[in-house]
């Protein structure tokens, strides 16, 4: 959908005459716009879009989640996304996610929704406040609506990795537990988990989704030069690939075998002996770590 013009929009929200002259797409684009505004649609643009309904498929799943994304963008929220809700237009955007079936998911998304203005930090990142919306959603509906509305895909694994291992992450209660997860996901996406898991308890207020304490943990081993991902390591991915690393599923699988290495003994955190290391491992070591580091990663809906 082309972009309405400022004009346009402030005629259409004021005449509605002229905006039953507008596209499907245009007036939706209206009707969000008046949300935005005034936490509210105007009672006869609203009643008229109602009885466009057999011309409501020719809006695109990408304009739908602009829609969505659009609410998001308010640095407070709460209302437009309760209106939002109200008028329909939730689930008319992201259709697959709804309706909502367990009860206790239902009660979780309204508190989101009702308590999105409560959000401390990263009230700038759209991508970060869509995964706190879509938190009670089933799982594979969200995957599928953000692959409908074309995301890319290193965005779609973001967004839906912070949702579907958010539980995992609330249960690392050793330092060994919490080196794995680092390890296995890296130190960026640890943080914006960290992040994530605690935005989603002031939001919910459900203490029963509280998230360990962990960032000093990270942090002080951060300092202390413990070699916590594939970055930290001293042998990088083209000596892997230059020691005989075929794949890119393999120099992950030797990554990940020298990040547990050196985890327990962060001294051998030298080019050299990582080297003699990733020589001295078997195909058979290879592979089973291969198949190890996708399960561990998978997405099982």
């Amino acid at each position: 959908m082309e972009k309405l013009s400022e004009k346009k929009i402030s005629r259409a929200l004021q005449d509605t005459e002229f905006f039953k002259t507008l596209e499907p797409a245009e007036m939706m684009y209206v009707l969000v716009s008046d949300i935005i505004l005034r936490g509210d649609v105007k009672k006869s643009n609203f009643e008229y879009w109602l009885t466009q309904e057999e011309r409501w498929p020719e809006i695109s799943a990408e304009d739908r989640m602009d829609q969505v994304l659009r609410v998001l963008e308010d640095e407070s929220p709460s209302a437009a996304l309760q209106a939002f809700q109200k008028v329909g237009f939730m689930r008319f955007c992201m259709p697959r996610c709804f309706p909502i079936r367990k009860l206790m998911d239902k009660k979780t998304f309204y508190s989101i929704i009702d308590n999105f203005n409560q959000l401390e930090y990263r009230r700038d990142d759209l991508a970060f406040k869509l995964a706190l919306l879509m938190f009670s959603f089933d799982p594979l509906a969200t995957e599928e609506t953000l692959y409908d509305a074309n995301f890319d895909r290193d965005a779609i694994n973001w967004i839906c990795n912070l949702i579907y291992f958010y539980m995992e992450f609330i249960r690392l209660n050793t330092p060994k537990k919490l080196k794995s997860f680092v390890g296995k996901f890296g130190k960026d996406f640890y943080f914006d988990m960290n992040d994530y898991a605690w935005a989603i308890l002031k939001i919910t207020k459900m203490r029963e989704l509280k998230p360990l304490k962990s960032k000093d943990h990270v942090l002080s081993w951060m300092n202390q030069g413990v070699p916590l991902d594939a970055e930290d390591l001293e042998l990088t991915r083209e000596d892997i690939l230059e020691a005989g690393a075929e794949s890119e599923d393999e120099v992950t699988a030797i990554q990940q075998l020298l990040i547990e290495h050196c985890q327990k003994k962060p001294l051998d955190n030298i080019r050299e002996l990582e080297l003699s290391l990733v020589k001295n491992l078997t195909q058979k070591e290879i592979d089973r770590t291969i198949r190890r580091v996708r399960k561990a990663k998978e997405r099982r809906y």
